[in-house]
Formats: structure tokens, C-alpha cells, sequence
């Protein structure tokens, strides 16, 4: 069995799709059989998905990428974000990739859309892998071009054998919008990666080189985007004493996304303080520290499909304050405190109760996470039967 996976969402830094699709096909690896084979779509050409290329995958996301230099890297990416911000751009790219996946269709049986779509009309079986229906219900928050492309070639998919999501919750919102029958949609979680433990050794040397203190600073983690609703946290610390945002700084983390991610006046002065830092991308090692060490670790989302920094802080015993919505309940259940997304006060007051709270410097959470749910072999497993199934129905 021959089967493509769609790999353009691997190009550093990772975002959440691209962290799930490099650890779920680090699972498939060991399980594959003598004759299975992997490969990797780009959007450009194909090649062996085997060990070497999800190392090569890796340093590069770490920026270490033998031979090309950090400064060189920066400047690509940067120039690869601005010009992912152009429409035109986009719409040119997406024509090109669609015509070198139709050129590559006679070297596999299966191919694994596992960023919703396959990148243009296909004649092999296609698992398609819908991560949320955020662009339905949230069309606003997303470039205007990608909402029309997913709501026309969605259309293409959603009679396919077999689709796949990543929780109930995401599994009844493709019920509910799509039509998709609930007995051909499966639902594979996510999981913590490898670094994201309660304890592990070097996590001084990088909380100093970042300029915080353990238990000594809020921390948001997620790509930059009005959907992670980061504003509503931003204008919730920015209203705590002065004194509490000098001793106690809010950190975002994450790659840069798009939309309108203007902060109010209150907001921009405490910026300009030093209060709320934006740290960007960050990897995975030194994000496991900021989750470890936090005071508490904050995720504001208006909507999400799954919610990998969830299982991540979870998985690091951090305290947890989320939005109040299906699919974080479904995967924290008791371990986190609930917050309506856009209650300002309300998070005020969950970020305030918590740094009093937290006198102790060895504080952490004292309930205990439910992780038996999440892990990267049964998800595997559960993918690489799908592709089987497929296969035969060929």
C-alpha cells in the first residue's frame, strides 16, 4: 500500500496541523508493514515520508537546519508570511499545486488529505481530515479566499468513504454542517508531544534567558488570529494593580496567522511596559518549560476543533484557565477553571485569584489529567486501518 500525505502544513514554524501531522506520522512509521509505504506531498513534488525526512522536518523547525543560517531562515519565513498574505498569491500557488498533485496521482493508492482538502480534483481514494468548521461558523475570522475555497471543495469530500477528525465535538459539527453520516466520521485526538512532561532538567537556563521567573508569569500559547481571542485576556490583565502586571508579565506565544489583531490603548501601554510580552514562535523544549513554570496557563479561543496547547499544559501539570466551550470541556473536563470567552472581568478575575493563590513558588495543580484518551500509537493505529479500508474499496 502506497499512500500520500499532504505535508505543505510541515513547513516551519509549525502550527498546530503541522505539529499533529509530524507526531501522527512519527506513529504510523513503526507500524507500518513490509510492503506500506509512506510519502510526502509538498504541494510540489513527492518523496519517501520515512525517518530522515521527519528529521529533516524537525531541525528545521528548530532552525538548525544544516547549512542554512538563522538569519537566512528568518528572512524566508518572513517573506513566505507576507507573501501568504496576497490573495493573488495564494490563489496562483493553490492552481500550481493542484496541477502537480494531478502529475503524482499514478505513484500512489491513497492519499491522505489531513489539512481538509486534497490540493486539487483527484481520481484516488482521499481521506479527508476536517479539523474544525471554524470557517462556517466563524467566516469572519478567516481570509476571505480560504472561507470560499473550503465551503466550495468540501463539497468535493464529504461524500468520501470515511473522514476523519480530531473530537466528538468537531465530529457533530460535521453532522450538523456538512451532512457527513456519523458512522463514517472518526474521530482521532491528538497528543502531547514527547517534551511535554511535569518535570525535566534545563528549565532555569531558559526561563532566564527569557527574562522570567518560575511561577511568576501568565502564559498564553497559539497562533495569532482573532479566533484564539487573545484580546479578551490582553484587556483583562492590562485592567489588574500595576504593581501585580510589574511582578507578574503575560507571555504569548505562537507564530504569526492573520486578521485584525489590534489591542486596545490599555493594552498597547502595558505592552510598551514590558508587561505582556510576545515572544512568537517558540519550540517545543523550551514551550514545555514556559507550560511547566507557569503561574497559570491561559487559552481564550471563541472556537476551536481540538486545542493542541490544552493537552500540552495539561500533560505539563500546568494550571488551566479556558473558554468556556464543547470541545475544551470535552478534553479537560475538571482539570481546568472555565471562563466565558469574551467576559473580560471574568478572566480578570481568574488570572487574579490564581496569582494570589500562588504564594508558593512550588505550587501546581493538585487534580490529576485525564491523558489516558490522547496517544499518537492508538491515533496511529486508527489511521493506518482507514487507509486499509480504503485501499479495498479501490
Amino acid at each position: 500500500m502506497r499512500v500520500a500525505i499532504d505535508t505543505r502544513s510541515l513547513r516551519p514554524p509549525l502550527a498546530g496541523i503541522g505539529h499533529f501531522t509530524h507526531r501522527l506520522t512519527e506513529a504510523m512509521l513503526p507500524l507500518l508493514s513490509r510492503d506500506d509505504t509512506l510519502l510526502s506531498f509538498n504541494g510540489w513534488t513527492l518523496e519517501p515520508l520515512d525517518r530522515q525526512f521527519l528529521s529533516r522536518v524537525a531541525a528545521a523547525n528548530s532552525g538548525h537546519l544544516s547549512g542554512v543560517p538563522r538569519a537566512a531562515g528568518r528572512v524566508a519565513s518572513k517573506l513566505y508570511v507576507t507573501l501568504r498574505q496576497i490573495a493573488a498569491v495564494r490563489k496562483g500557488v493553490r492552481a500550481m499545486q493542484a496541477r502537480r498533485f494531478r502529475s503524482s496521482e499514478e505513484r500512489f493508492e491513497v492519499f491522505h488529505a489531513i489539512n481538509y482538502l486534497p490540493p486539487g480534483k483527484f481520481r484516488r481514494p482521499v481521506l479527508p481530515f476536517i479539523h474544525d468548521m471554524s470557517h462556517v461558523r466563524h467566516p469572519r475570522m478567516h481570509p476571505k479566499d480560504r472561507v470560499e475555497l473550503l465551503r466550495r471543495q468540501l463539497a468535493l469530500v464529504i461524500d468520501a468513504p470515511f473522514v476523519q477528525t480530531n473530537s466528538l465535538f468537531s465530529k457533530g459539527e460535521i453532522v450538523a454542517v456538512l451532512g457527513v453520516p456519523a458512522d463514517r466520521i472518526h474521530v482521532t485526538y491528538a497528543a502531547p508531544g514527547a517534551e511535554f512532561q511535569p518535570r525535566a532538567d534545563g528549565d532555569d537556563a531558559w526561563l532566564a534567558k527569557s527574562e522570567l521567573a518560575a511561577r511568576r508569569y501568565i502564559l498564553a500559547v497559539g497562533t495569532r488570529e482573532p479566533r484564539k481571542n487573545f484580546k479578551s485576556v490582553a484587556e483583562a490583565y492590562a485592567s489588574l494593580p500595576k504593581d501585580m502586571q510589574r511582578r507578574i508579565p503575560l507571555v504569548w506565544c505562537g507564530p504569526a496567522g492573520w486578521g485584525d489583531l489590534s489591542l486596545p490603548r490599555s493594552v498597547a501601554r502595558a505592552k510598551e511596559a514590558g508587561h505582556i510580552r510576545i515572544f512568537g514562535y517558540v519550540p517545543n523544549r523550551e514551550l514545555a518549560a514556559l507550560y511547566r513554570n507557569c503561574t497559570l496557563f491561559v487559552m481564550a479561543s471563541v472556537y476551536e476543533g481540538f486545542g493542541m496547547p490544552v493537552v500540552e499544559a495539561m500533560a505539563c501539570r500546568a494550571r488551566v484557565a479556558l473558554s468556556r466551550i464543547p470541545v475544551f470541556e470535552e478534553i479537560a473536563g475538571n482539570y481546568a477553571r472555565y471562563v466565558e470567552p469574551l467576559d473580560v472581568e471574568e478572566w480578570g478575575r481568574a488570572i487574579s485569584e490564581t496569582i494570589e493563590d500562588t504564594c508558593d513558588q512550588q505550587r501546581t495543580n493538585e487534580r490529576q489529567p485525564d491523558l489516558a484518551r490522547f496517544s499518537w500509537q492508538s491515533s496511529a493505529a486508527t489511521t493506518l486501518e482507514l487507509y486499509r479500508r480504503l485501499q479495498r474499496l479501490a
